[in-house]
C-alpha cells in the first residue's frame, strides 16, 4: 500500500471519525482552523451597532447609551470568544507561544472595549497573530518544518499501519504484511505498538482500538494454528513418551528412524539369541504403543481446549469490534483467556490502559 493511499485512507477515517482531528492537528493538518480564522476575521470587520440618537432627555439618553455600549461590547466580544475557542482546539504544540501572544492581545482589546466604550479598537494585530498561528510563520517564534514532517511520517507509518494490514488482508496476493499467525507479524505489530505508545501526541481511542483489534486478530490466528498443529500441542505437554522426536523436533522422520532402529536391534538380538536384550526391546515397543495412545488422547483433549478458547476469543473480538466491550473490561477478559501470557504481552495491556483516566 503506497504512502499516498495510506494517507488517503486516514483522511477517509478522519472524515468519518472526528476523534482523529486532534491527531492530524498536532501534525499541522487542520483545514477547519483556516475557515474558522477567516470567519473570525469577517466578524471583527462587521459593522458595529449604530449609535442611538439623543433626545435631550438626560435620563433616557443615558439609559440608551448604556445599552448601546453593552451591545457594542457584545458585538466584538463574540469574535473574541471565538478566538478563545480556537486556541482551545488541538494544534501544533510548538505554536503555544504564539497562542500566548494572541491571548495577551485579546485581553488588551477587552480592556479597551470596556475603558473606551463605543470606540472601534484596531484589530489588525490580533488578525496578524492569528495568521501567524495558523501558518506557523511568526518571525520571532520559528518552528522547524522537519518536526511536522516527522509527525506526518509517523502518522502514516504508525497510525496507518492497522489500515495497511486491513488492505493487505483483502488482497490474497499482497505480501507486504506477514501472515497473522506468524511470529514475524507479532514482532512487527509489537514494534509498531511500542512506537505508538512512545508518540504521546498520536494517542487516540480510535487508533488504540485499531491496534487492539489487530492484536486480537493475530492472537486468534495463532490460537487456531495451535489447535490444528499436533507438533506444537505435543511440545506444550509436560510429560511425553521418550522418543527421538522429543529431542530433535525439527527432524520430521525422527520417530520412524527411532523405532526402525529399535526393531532392527530386537531382530538382531533374536538372531544372535540375546534373549534378554530382545525381550527388553520388544517390551519397550509394546509400552511405546500404549504411551503414544495416551499421548494422542491428551493431544485431542488439549486440541478441544484450545478450540474452545479460540471460540471464546472470537466472541470477545467480535464484541469488541462492535464496541460492546470497553478497554478496561477487555483487559480483564484477555487475562482470563491468556493465563500464561502466551498471546498477549505487557505492550497490549499498556495499550488497554492508555485511556482509562480519560473522561
Amino acid at each position: 500500500m503506497a504512502d499516498w493511499s495510506i494517507w488517503q485512507a486516514l483522511e477517509e477515517w478522519r472524515n468519518k471519525r472526528h476523534e482523529l482531528d486532534p491527531v492530524f492537528a498536532r501534525a499541522g493538518v487542520a483545514p477547519e482552523l483556516d475557515s474558522l480564522v477567516n470567519r473570525i476575521g469577517l466578524d471583527l470587520r462587521r459593522e458595529a451597532p449604530t449609535r442611538p440618537l439623543l433626545t435631550g432627555n438626560k435620563l433616557r439618553d443615558d439609559e440608551e447609551i448604556g445599552r448601546y455600549h453593552q451591545a457594542y461590547y457584545r458585538h466584538y466580544d463574540e469574535p473574541l470568544e471565538k478566538i478563545d475557542g480556537l486556541l482551545r482546539r488541538s494544534w501544533v504544540p510548538e505554536a503555544g507561544p504564539i497562542a500566548d501572544l494572541i491571548r495577551q492581545e485579546v485581553a488588551r482589546l477587552r480592556i479597551l472595549l470596556k475603558e473606551q466604550p463605543g470606540t472601534h479598537p484596531a484589530f489588525g494585530d490580533v488578525d496578524k497573530l492569528l495568521q501567524h498561528y495558523l501558518h506557523l510563520d511568526h518571525p520571532d517564534i520559528m518552528i522547524n518544518p522537519e518536526v511536522l514532517n516527522e509527525r506526518r511520517r509517523l502518522l502514516m507509518d504508525v497510525a496507518g499501519y492497522p489500515l495497511q494490514v486491513q488492505n493487505a488482508l483483502k488482497d490474497p496476493y499482497n505480501d507486504s504484511v506477514p501472515p497473522l499467525s506468524s511470529s514475524s507479524f507479532r514482532d512487527q505489530l509489537h514494534e509498531k505498538m511500542a512506537q505508538y505508545l512512545a508518540a504521546h501526541w498520536l494517542h487516540s481511542k480510535v487508533i488504540t482500538h485499531w491496534y487492539i483489534s489487530l492484536a486480537l486478530d493475530g492472537a486468534l490466528a495463532r490460537k487456531k494454528r495451535d489447535a490444528t498443529d499436533d507438533t506444537r500441542i505435543a511440545s506444550m505437554m509436560k510429560r511425553r513418551w521418550p522418543t527421538l522426536s522429543v529431542t530433535m523436533p525439527q527432524f520430521e522422520q525422527a520417530d520412524q528412524i527411532w523405532y526402525l532402529l529399535i526393531t532392527l536391534i530386537a531382530i538382531a538380538s533374536l538372531f544372535f539369541e540375546l534373549w534378554w536384550v530382545a525381550g527388553g526391546l520388544i517390551f519397550w515397543l509394546y509400552l511405546s504403543v500404549g504411551g503414544h495412545q495416551r499421548e494422542r488422547k491428551e493431544i485431542e483433549a488439549r486440541r478441544s481446549q484450545l478450540a474452545a478458547r479460540a471460540s471464546s476469543m472470537k466472541v470477545t473480538r467480535d464484541r469488541f469490534a462492535h464496541n460492546q466491550i470497553s478497554l478496561e473490561r477487555l483487559s480483564f477478559q484477555l487475562r482470563q483467556l491468556d493465563e500464561q501470557g502466551e498471546y498477549f504481552d505487557d505492550t497490549v495491556f499498556a495499550l488497554l490502559g492508555l485511556h482509562q483516566h480519560e473522561a
